[in-house]
């Protein structure tokens, strides 16, 4: 990716963006490529009452929202920055021309695209699961960053409410699953942690628990 980075900033130009800054709102046209370079930057949808429903964080080092920009569609989610973030923007034409006269490029291209969609597989398959079960499966996914994220942003990834998060913690915490030390996360029984969704989709598999048409 540093490779494409160093490509890009040839026809591009870096940008500073601070905490809370918006750098596109759903709807939108898409008239730059955005490389996140330094930062984090938050992908959300609005609903009609203007409640955020968080989608995705973009991490560095990282394209933003390639695929409306190179399908000229408009956005379909707002993007926010979580902190500060240094961002490289690079004019539309640019980069298609960059993409379709450069293979590597195109290549690196078609890798975060396919990147994108397996995070929207992800999405898909926590929008099927119960609150514990993908709870269990996040803090799994997370293990090893866990002590650096906060029950809140759990809760916003999870898109629920930290009440929520809260009380299947206390229910994780009975069961001797996990524990927690100010406030941060420490898983205690991994294995269990799994049963809990393997349990789930065994039953589903066995017809014990049926969908509502």
């Amino acid at each position: 990716m540093q490779k494409i980075v160093n490509i890009l900033s040839n026809i591009g130009h870096k940008k500073i963006y601070k905490t809370d800054n918006i750098l596109f709102l759903e709807g939108e046209m898409p008239h730059s490529l955005f490389i996140l370079i330094n930062g984090s930057i938050k992908l959300y949808k609005s609903n009609k009452e203007g409640k955020e429903m968080y989608l995705h964080t973009i991490n560095t080092t990282s394209f933003i929202a390639e695929m409306p920009t190179f399908m000229n569609i408009a956005y379909p989610a707002s993007a926010k920055c979580m902190n500060k973030c240094e961002i490289l923007e690079v004019n539309l034409d640019a980069f298609k021309q960059k993409v379709f006269n450069d293979k590597d490029f195109c290549f690196n291209f078609i890798a975060s695209l396919c990147n994108k969609i397996r995070i929207l597989e992800s999405h898909i398959t926590k929008s099927s699961q119960n609150l514990k079960e993908r709870l269990a499966r996040y803090l799994l996914a997370n293990k090893n960053t866990l002590q650096t994220i906060s029950q809140r942003q759990i809760a916003d990834s999870l898109n629920t409410s930290a009440e929520s998060i809260s009380r299947i913690i206390r229910e994780l915490k009975n069961h001797s699953l996990i524990e927690t030390k100010k406030g941060k996360i420490h898983i205690i029984d991994s294995v269990g942690l799994q049963e809990i969704y393997t349990d789930t989709q065994q039953n589903t598999y066995k017809g014990e628990i049926v969908p509502a048409f």
